[in-house]
């Protein structure tokens, strides 16, 4: 039992016994399932205080992971999450979201870039029941006090035998695939057939016996790169740059590998956040939905926390310094935006995690 379900049953109990709300009232719980960021104080506090009520918050660093916890009846024991857009997308398929007002959707239509509207609020196609809140995107991580940067215009390097044991792979479940399928030629948002399958056990057979590095979290990854034991990371991107550009190591970055046989290399991630469905305290969830995705708090989480990505809030982008528009690679954005695929739901991403777990167990 958690601490929300603890509280509503001791609730029920209270007025049975017919004792006064006043004396035992205990402040509503929101149990929140997020990223790294989103539990700040400086984000979280605010809410509580004006909303009278406690956020409990579980950060996880594995999407496909969150998705198992909210699949199925799971969401109910969640009342908000804030997570990657292709595992929201499914949940909202499967009707585990509440739905977003009208007027909440038409105030984020109007702030965002027009590029995340089209994408995420389209208003001809049925509307979705979360909204996206950070976002960045996906190339090799480099320190060039180590690499030259035209030596990464693409994923070849993480295959050389020079850099055996020297390339950090995170370990993210799908995040480390997709730029791999790119860079084959494989466009991973398509129905992959069985030649094309062959192709990506073929490359990670070919990867894991270059002995890369794992990368569990950001911080060790960040270490790597640092001091220059890692060549490059595959599946972080801006995520885990974007903080030490910050810190001042202006030498670190994510590039955008050039398109590959037509194919665009580049894959912008998105995180969203969405209320689940069915839940007693729907509303005030939504609230939470609303709130961090509001100009106020979209500037908290996209500078202000151990990570800091950018925003798609484009009200957002008009109060960074020079300095926080140089660690966000903001002048770098319209070349992504150009030159990148948008992340969603991959139709095989389970033949492809399983043929990854498979190759990896081998190489083990």
């Amino acid at each position: 039992m958690n601490r929300r379900r603890f509280l509503q049953l001791s609730a029920i109990f209270l007025g049975n016994a017919a004792f006064s709300r006043q004396a035992f009232a205990q402040p509503l719980v929101l149990r929140y399932l997020c990223w790294d960021g989103y539990d700040l104080p400086a984000l979280l506090n605010e809410f509580e205080h004006l909303n009278k009520c406690d956020v409990l918050s579980e950060v996880i660093n594995d999407s496909p992971a969150a998705y198992v916890k909210l699949s199925g009846d799971g969401h109910l024991d969640y009342d908000v999450a804030s997570i990657d857009s292709p595992w929201l997308e499914r949940l909202d398929r499967e009707g585990s979201l509440a739905t977003i007002s009208d007027s909440l959707r038409q105030s984020r239509y109007e702030q965002y870039y027009p590029q995340f509207r089209e994408q995420f609020l389209p208003k001809q196609n049925p509307p979705r029941n979360w909204l996206p809140t950070r976002w960045g995107w996906i190339g090799p991580t480099i320190n060039t006090a180590y690499v030259k940067e035209e030596d990464y215009q693409s994923y070849a390097p993480c295959f050389a035998r020079k850099n055996r044991g020297k390339i950090g792979v995170m370990d993210w479940g799908d995040w480390p695939i997709l730029p791999i399928a790119l860079y084959l030629g494989i466009d991973p948002y398509q129905p992959l057939d069985k030649y094309a399958l062959e192709t990506l056990r073929q490359a990670f057979r070919a990867l894991f016996k270059n002995q890369p590095i794992f990368v569990p979290d950001i911080s060790i990854g960040q270490k790597g790169i640092v001091d220059g034991s890692l060549k490059t990371i595959i599946g972080a991107g801006t995520y885990l740059t974007s903080a030490l550009r910050r810190a001042g190591f202006s030498q670190i970055k994510t590039v955008l590998p050039v398109p590959r046989n037509g194919l665009k290399q580049g894959i912008i991630w998105t995180e969203g956040s969405a209320a689940m469905k069915g839940n007693p305290n729907e509303a005030l969830a939504m609230k939470l939905v609303e709130y961090t995705t509001s100009i106020h708090a979209s500037y908290i989480l996209s500078y202000l926390g151990a990570t800091c990505n950018l925003t798609p809030n484009i009200e957002v982008e008009k109060m960074y310094s020079a300095k926080q528009r140089a660690s966000l690679q903001v002048d770098d954005v319209a070349y992504v935006l150009k030159n990148s695929l948008v992340n969603r739901t991959s139709p095989d991403i389970g033949q492809m995690l399983q043929i990854w777990q498979s190759e990896l167990f081998k190489a083990s």
